[in-house]
């Protein structure tokens, strides 16, 4: 069973990989904007780093199976399946 912070966290994650597939900004600038915007003691490409991009993406194709919108997005995907 996932937990609810845990879904939160891979949702930003996720979110801000669309985000950098629609090149909205960099990694490293969306990782100091949701610091400096949210007051969350990392980013979500610095939280991806230290839980693992593989374990997110796994977690998130599991859930997307029962509600499409955790869908991973194909940058993560990408990443993760290289990892």
């Amino acid at each position: 069973m996932v937990s609810i912070s845990d879904r939160v966290i891979y949702m930003i994650i996720n979110e801000a990989y669309f985000a950098l597939e629609e090149k909205v900004s960099s990694k490293d600038e969306i990782d100091i904007a949701m610091k400096l915007g949210t007051g969350y003691p990392f980013g979500p490409f610095e939280w991806a780093a230290k839980i693992g991009i593989f374990k997110i993406y796994e977690t998130l194709s599991h859930l997307s199976e029962t509600d499409e919108r955790y869908t991973p997005a194909a940058l993560l995907k990408e990443e993760a399946l290289q990892a």
